[in-house]
């Protein structure tokens, strides 16, 4: 029996703790090994992520299919503080991976239905106020979700995703969470490392879905772009929504006018 819901492990140290390596046949440990087959692939997009894995830097949480929100924010929290004292250019190679427990025959729609609901039950629980520097509205160009004041930037991922290779990690939901001041730090739009950055890992995006690139893909502080919809991508049988389903609980004067 896994016990280690909710708890946030450093990979190196779950592969190591006695609820991983004594539950070779649980979900929990299979949904790891295949996730690591699939960034073991040179031709994954992602640099940064396959070098957090490779070096199990990565943060690592499981959510039970009936307390997906309440495992989640739990993991969450402990994330927050323990990366809030590494330094900006570190913190990239220490993304939360947080895998879901979820129903493998349901649609990709149902799949990013439930993953809105889930990310809406963890602003819930957050413990601190939604800070006063970030807007509440989605639909403003500076929006980005926060938890425990932290603001993030979040990709969900979903094993229904057939065009959108790259946003499929395997048979479980999956959000891969970065701080957004680390990855800006890294990878900024205002930098010319930073462009270069975005642009190899989009190419490879490109390549890896066979030709398919996400026409949501910006950069963050755009007038134009919009970061819930980085978070979720659409292909196909997808999820619609004409705006966020995200709805902040916030103070009046951290909402702006559309």
């Amino acid at each position: 029996m896994f016990t280690g819901y909710g708890n946030c492990y450093r990979l190196d140290a779950l592969e190591l703790a006695d609820e991983h390596v004594q539950n070779t046949h649980h979900w929990t440990y299979r949904t790891l090994q295949h996730f690591r087959e699939i960034l073991a692939n040179p031709e994954f997009p992602c640099l940064f992520g396959r070098k957090a894995v490779a070096a199990k830097t990565c943060h690592i949480v499981f959510a039970r299919a009936e307390h997906m929100a309440d495992d989640m924010a739990k993991g969450l929290g402990d994330y927050v503080r323990t990366i809030e004292p590494i330094a900006l250019k570190q913190r990239i190679g220490t993304p939360l991976l947080v895998f879901l427990e979820a129903a493998t025959d349901t649609t990709l729609e149902q799949q990013q239905a439930l993953a809105w609901k889930v990310l809406q039950g963890v602003h819930a629980r957050d413990p601190q106020p939604w800070p006063q520097d970030v807007p509440g509205d989605p639909h403003d160009s500076q929006w980005s979700f926060c938890f425990a004041g932290m603001p993030l930037f979040i990709n969900m991922n979903f094993p229904g995703h057939r065009l959108m290779k790259s946003r499929n990690l395997g048979d479980s939901m999956v959000f891969v969470i970065n701080p957004r001041e680390s990855f800006e730090e890294v990878a900024s739009a205002l930098t010319e490392s930073g462009q270069r950055i975005r642009g190899r890992i989009r190419e490879r995006v490109r390549h890896y879905n066979d030709g398919v690139v996400p026409d949501s893909l910006g950069y963050f502080g755009q007038d134009d772009n919009y970061e819930w919809k980085q978070y979720q991508l659409q292909e196909q049988g997808s999820l619609n929504p004409a705006r966020c389903p995200f709805h902040a609980h916030v103070a009046p004067d951290t909402l702006t006018e559309n």
